[in-house]
């Protein structure tokens, strides 16, 4: 629907030649369909996007169409792998890796997550996804990025719901921790023949020997983890499913920059404005991913007449996740939580799954959608309760 201002989106380039020297300022003006206001982009020297518009909206539509104009094919990478559709460009060598996401059901999470959001967070991912939306409108065959031309393909439009499956897509990369529940498990078996005491020393949190550095350490019983351990059967299949699984998700992430495996940590510090010369506190993050090209980091500076704000976002994502604004900064740390938890279901002859009053049929949630230069994917996914 064309706007009747049918404004402008002004992209300022600005290249500072030195810092004494006036800044080389070249001028193009847009008219893009779909804001209600002129919105202002200034890059700087680094090509860094500055964005100021006269409202939310037009904030968030200028983010995301200048995002897709710097990374386009980045973003639809990391949305081909949260859904499962890398086989459609890449072929079966992924094929997979793409049946493993999609036991995850993240595109149906993301559609019952956007059902129920925050009215104005939904409407930022809404205004985001137009203007990536319109950016994608500008471009044919023969500018699209060089990505999309090797592989003979063109990006679909981009969905609110794709920036939620990003966020599930981190939400594994950080913090994947059902392999651990299973060697666990299996060493709870291992208590009942190991006994109790040399159990223990296996598995104790503290030691006598620890050294505390700083404050106290908390009054956590010395009897381990497991009170009473209950033999639970891991069998040498389960774990080889675990490996193999991992072995999958190593290789997706990796291939998007957001594998950190042997990184999983981040450090953060702060300095009291006691300490500083202006009064003021300071805050270093330093959040562990790898090196990658392009970055999983988007440098960007927002502004509307309310607010100011800078920082990184990831690509795909509106706003900015750490950063700061006149009044605060904030940063992010992964500290490896275990957040996945492992039930064992019984199942009777028929297939059905026991629950506390009786056996039910498992839904069916048949994946059938991949085309082009994938086949193989259209066999039915099965649900319980405890799992999608």
């Amino acid at each position: 629907m064309k706007n009747k201002l049918n404004p402008l989106l002004v992209v300022v380039f600005v290249f500072l030649i030195s810092s004494f020297c006036l800044a080389q300022v070249a001028t193009k003006n847009l008219s893009v369909n779909g804001i209600k206001e002129p919105v202002t982009i200034r890059r700087d020297g680094r090509s860094i996007p500055y964005i100021e518009a006269a409202n939310d909206s037009d904030l968030y539509f200028a983010q995301g169409y200048i995002t897709a104009s710097d990374r386009l094919w980045q973003i639809d990478l990391l949305r081909r792998v949260a859904r499962g559709e890398l086989a459609e460009i890449f072929g079966k060598q992924v094929l997979e890796e793409d049946k493993r996401w999609r036991r995850y059901g993240f595109s149906k999470i993301a559609e019952d997550s956007m059902a129920t959001l925050n009215p104005q967070l939904k409407k930022a991912l809404e205004d985001y996804a137009r203007g990536v939306n319109a950016y994608i409108a500008t471009l044919d065959k023969e500018t699209q990025p060089v990505e999309f031309k090797i592989l003979q393909y063109s990006p679909a439009a981009w969905k609110p719901t794709d920036t939620i499956c990003l966020g599930k897509i981190l939400a594994d990369g950080l913090s994947s921790t059902y392999r651990l529940d299973l060697i666990r498990a299996s060493l709870n078996s291992a208590a009942v023949r190991l006994g109790r005491e040399k159990f223990m020393d296996l598995t104790n949190n503290t030691t006598p020997d620890d050294l505390i550095l700083f404050g106290r350490d908390l009054n956590i019983s010395s009897t381990g983890l497991i009170q009473n351990p209950v033999p639970v059967e891991v069998t040498a299949a389960d774990l080889q499913f675990a490996e193999n699984d991992a072995a999958l998700r190593k290789s997706s992430l990796e291939r998007v920059g957001l594998y950190a495996e042997d990184l999983a940590a981040s450090n953060n510090w702060v300095i009291s404005g006691k300490r500083t010369a202006d009064g003021k506190p300071l805050l270093a993050n330093d959040p562990h991913l790898q090196p990658a090209a392009p970055g999983i980091w988007y440098l960007t500076h927002l502004s509307t007449p309310e607010m100011r704000v800078s920082g990184v976002t990831f690509p795909g994502v509106p706003g900015i996740v750490l950063g700061h604004n006149a009044q605060i900064a904030w940063g992010a740390t992964n500290v490896g939580p275990d957040v996945q938890d492992l039930y064992r279901e019984t199942f009777n002859d028929k297939g059905e799954y026991k629950t506390p009053t009786r056996f039910h049929r498992r839904p069916k949630r048949r994946c059938s959608t991949l085309k082009k230069r994938a086949t193989g994917l259209s066999s039915p996914m099965k649900r319980v309760r405890n799992l999608l």
